[in-house]
């Protein structure tokens, strides 16, 4: 195999890759995007119902969720700080 035939070759292959990993990470955010939807409208029905009911099951998830979106945001945080506080000292 020449150069030139192997500069194409690892070429087609990289693009490939690239492709390939590309089109898995759509594949698993679109599941993901319908996983979410669907979650949603059943914790939103649930919650519905439960508030008209008299029940306090929608006020607990609506503090459920708070805290699940609230948790990612503190790790950025304290993990900003600490590398932050790393490369100040250096």
């Amino acid at each position: 195999m020449s150069l030139y035939q192997e500069f194409w070759f690892m070429y087609f292959c990289r693009l490939i890759m690239r492709v390939k990993s590309s089109f898995l990470v759509f594949v698993f955010l679109v599941a993901l995007v319908i996983e979410a939807t669907s979650q949603c409208s059943m914790c939103r029905l649930m919650a519905e119902s439960s508030y008209q009911g008299g029940s306090e099951i929608g006020r607990g998830i609506n503090d459920g969720i708070s805290y699940i979106m609230g948790i990612p945001y503190l790790l950025l945080l304290i993990g900003g700080y600490v590398l932050f506080k790393k490369n100040m000292s250096k």
